[in-house]
């Protein structure tokens, strides 16, 4: 069985606990067990930043054994971003390399008098003083940490963002690798904890090795030959761009002020060929989708950084206006360096822009800046800034809600965010109408990774989507029929793949041909001898969007914050999309149709009591059995 180590900071203290097979029935790991343990382990309306607040890292059930893409764990805490649900999802090698130490979960509570690094080898947990690599940025202190314990560590890490507390600063993990969401860095950085150091040699046990290997290798093989692998291998996320700019006209552009990119020829994947040098893959992994590159020639000859992917080039592309794909790149390893969120980033540096350009904010408010769509200088000097709290970036640095607040005048009305959270792709959701309700309900805020439902861009026939989702479900991306069960559908679904520490990718997130329910069960069954059924996977689901959503009712969450940002139910202006939006009526009939779809009151947004006992949460969430429905 797996442990959960339970490291208190305020007195250097480790305890040590077996994770109990009930817990890990009900949750499965990474995410799930993450999840209840924010719930159970914390108490309504902390201030995320206090020491009572609590730092969460878990490892997926089959993280770290060889399967597909089994590289991945989960960083959970209450939110600094957003004052919500905190949680991000991280690839690469440190997951794999934590599960080797013997513990599954580290539940970091309290606060560092100073400065320190966990250090975590085999069984032995140590608390060490950062003093020496306070201030370092990410590939500094990387790789400073390897020469002092070997280039056999893997170890996540915070920059200069997470420790100076910027709201959206990330955990970073070697050169590209990021749990970018809703603020864990500067949750890391508030404990005072630098980085996480990970160093084992016990294998992860495999109950039944040579069916797990032997499935394992079927999948891979299927895997290797599907279509979307071969175009994540060669060009990455960033192909998204030129679909969705040019065949879908749903770019988010100056800040969502239009939809479609029309400058951004340069920025297409097949001019970042050019660019790259190589490939990396992370841990037991047949994709191999992320890039080195180097700049060649020019100002910044010599850089070289990992990346960009889609949602990075979209923010600072699009959203900000940046047509040039050097500066791009430079953008990008600026952000890892520093350790910021490219999402939260470039939206907060684009709702400035647009807060300048119709005169909301002027020179005064910004200390002499002008802000204008495109500006490479000035976008990269407000980087600098956020990132160091100096000048207009350190209100910026707070965050939206906080910015928003701060700079009144009625201009949060200008943000693409859901519950405090901006969005997290470039894509307008307008003429997507299942995105758009994923969007709107999605429990860490405006979000594609926790519930897109990827088919409905793939235009599939009704009766494959009729097959999949188990209804009628419409193949018109423009429709609101059956687009609640697809999204109801595709939660359940992702919440069980971070729980089982696999990529997304791998999944039927990207291909009605790729893994779901039926090869999860089976991965579980050969690798820990745990037989969970298709049906008892999907529940588990369940529960783990349950547990999720009373965090968020027990922080004051209802019906009205699953909304979406005004802009969306204004017609989109270009392209073929044109006209396009979000209906009032049918998005709420929509909405409806997904809160009886989870069991939740349809005036609230409220788990119900029967829904509670159907999932076996009613004991777990006693406290929350109060709330009226």
């Amino acid at each position: 069985m797996g442990k959960i180590a339970y490291i208190d900071l305020s007195n250097l203290k480790v305890q040590v606990e077996t994770i109990p097979h009930e817990l890990q029935r009900q949750f499965i790991g990474g995410r799930g067990i993450n999840m209840y343990l924010l719930y159970t382990h914390t108490l309504p309306g902390i201030n995320p930043l206090s020491p009572e607040n609590i730092l969460i890292v878990g490892v997926g059930l089959l993280t770290g054994v060889k399967g597909p893409s089994t590289s991945r764990c989960s960083i959970s805490g209450k939110s600094p971003e957003t004052g919500l649900i905190g949680d991000s999802n991280i690839g690469g090698y440190f997951a794999a390399e934590l599960r080797k130490t013997g513990y599954d979960h580290l539940v970091i509570s309290g606060q560092a008098e100073n400065p320190v690094y966990i250090l975590i080898e085999n069984g032995s947990i140590t608390i060490n003083d950062a003093s020496s690599i306070w201030g370092k940025d990410t590939i500094e202190t990387t790789e400073i940490l390897k020469r002092e314990h070997g280039d056999s560590i893997q170890s996540l890490c915070i920059g200069q963002a997470g420790e100076n507390l910027v709201r959206f600063a990330c955990v970073r993990s070697g050169w590209k690798n990021t749990a970018a969401r809703t603020g864990m860095g500067c949750l890391m950085g508030s404990k005072r904890v630098k980085a996480i150091v990970a160093k084992g040699t016990t294998e992860v046990p495999i109950k039944y090795a040579d069916k797990f290997k032997e499935y394992s290798n079927s999948l891979n093989s299927k895997i290797a030959s599907s279509k979307i692998r071969g175009v994540l291998n060669k060009y990455g996320t960033p192909y998204l761009f030129d679909l969705h700019n040019k065949l879908f006209g749903i770019v988010r552009t100056f800040n969502g002020q239009f939809n479609i990119f029309s400058e951004g020829a340069n920025l297409s994947s097949f001019n970042l060929e050019k660019y790259y040098i190589g490939k990396r893959t992370c841990f037991s992994c047949s994709v191999c989708c992320r890039h080195g590159y180097l700049l060649k020639e020019g100002q910044f000859k010599g850089l070289y950084g990992e990346g960009p992917d889609y949602g990075m080039l979209g923010a600072f592309g699009p959203v900000c206006g940046i047509k040039n794909l050097e500066t791009i790149l430079v953008i990008n390893d600026l952000l890892n360096r520093y350790g910021l969120d490219a999402s939260s980033t470039g939206n907060i540096i684009a709702w400035a822009i647009e807060l300048f350009k119709k005169g909301i904010i002027d020179e005064k408010d910004t200390g002499n800046l002008k802000l204008e769509w495109g500006d490479e200088t000035t976008i990269i000097e407000l980087i600098h800034q956020i990132a160091t709290r100096k000048g207009f970036g350190d209100i910026l640095a707070n965050g939206a809600k906080n910015a928003a607040e701060k700079i009144g005048r009625d201009s949060g009305k200008y943000l693409i965010w859901v519950k405090n959270l901006p969005q997290s792709d470039p894509v307008d959701i307008r003429g997507h109408k299942g995105s758009a309700l994923g969007v709107a309900t999605s429990t860490r805020g405006a979000d594609h990774l926790r519930s897109r439902p990827t088919f409905e861009f793939l235009r599939l026939s009704e009766d494959k989507l009729r097959e999949i989702y188990g209804d009628e479900v419409s193949s018109d991306p423009d429709s609101y029929k059956g687009k609640a069960r697809i999204v109801w559908w595709s939660e359940n679904l992702y919440a069980v793949v971070d729980s089982l520490g696999i990529c997304k990718f791998i999944t039927k997130y990207f291909s009605p041909d790729l893994l779901g329910f039926e090869e999860f069960s089976k991965l579980i069954y050969y690798g820990t001898g745990i037989r969970m059924l298709e049906k008892e996977l999907f529940e588990i689901g369940e529960r783990i969007t349950n547990i999720e959503r009373m965090f968020l009712v027990r922080e004051g969450i209802r019906r009205e914050h699953d909304n979406l940002p005004s802009r969306y139910f204004q017609p989109m202006p270009l392209g073929k999309n044109r006209g396009k939006r979000i209906n009032t009526q049918s998005f709420n009939n929509m909405l409806d149709e997904y809160y009886q779809l989870h069991g939740w009151d349809k005036r609230t947004g409220t788990p119900t009591k029967d829904t509670l006992k159907r999932l076996h949460l009613d004991k777990i969430l006693d406290k929350i059995c109060s709330v009226e429905v």
